[in-house]
């Protein structure tokens, strides 16, 4: 056997070989061509279809799991693991607005109304009375009817299962005001169209 093409073969593979690196990982998306992998499958507790319902009033929310798709941060090209969700809103009967169809269409993460990939644990300012072992997951959310500007809208999920039920706890806020336009110009909305709260999901059949 040559020896030589061996060691270089060996060399070319070590060199080409994908870093694989947690979502938990504090450095996010530092290492260039590294793969964010899901590795405890922290995705997986918030996948399905969930729903809150308040008399004639609901708030559906589907979310998947999409796997080792291509993201950037700035130059830095890397693969991770993300969830994309889409949302109904019902109110007093009448349906607000319904994002759900555009989750069988096979977009980049950032165009679906409801996507990210953050996880947070008792560390974290968002998780500050969770046992040792509870997590959070931090999602971004758009409103295909109402920009605000100015506001940075997140979608916090918490599993909350009850006697056998599987449910979430959802926390939906914005971490800043709104702003006056160009022109000086007020928003026209305070809100968006699925009122900001806090809303127990059921997991749904």
């Amino acid at each position: 056997m040559n020896i030589v093409p061996f060691i270089a073969l060996i060399l070319f593979t070590s060199c080409h070989a994908q870093t694989v690196k947690s979502l938990l990982d504090d450095e996010y998306a530092a290492v260039n061509g590294a793969y964010y992998k899901d590795t405890y499958n922290d995705l997986d507790n918030y996948l399905g279809t969930w729903m809150y319902i308040n008399g004639n009033t609901s708030l559906t929310i589907s979310i998947q799991k999409r796997a080792m798709l291509p993201s950037s941060f700035g130059n830095i090209k890397f693969f991770e693991d993300i969830l994309v969700g889409g949302y109904r809103y019902v109110e007093d009967g009448i349906e607000k607005v319904n994002t759900l169809p555009q989750l069988s269409l096979n977009l980049s993460p950032s165009q679906y109304y409801i996507f990210g990939n953050t996880i947070v644990g008792p560390n974290s300012q968002y998780c500050l009375n969770c046992g040792p072992n509870d997590k959070k997951m931090i999602l971004e959310f758009s409103d295909p009817n109402r920009d605000i500007f100015g506001f940075e809208p997140e979608m916090i999920f918490q599993r909350a299962d009850e006697g056998g039920v599987q449910k979430i706890k959802l926390k939906f806020r914005t971490i800043s005001g709104s702003l006056p336009g160009m022109n000086g110009e007020q928003p026209m909305y305070k809100s968006y169209t699925i009122p900001f709260g806090e809303y127990i999901l059921v997991k749904q059949p």
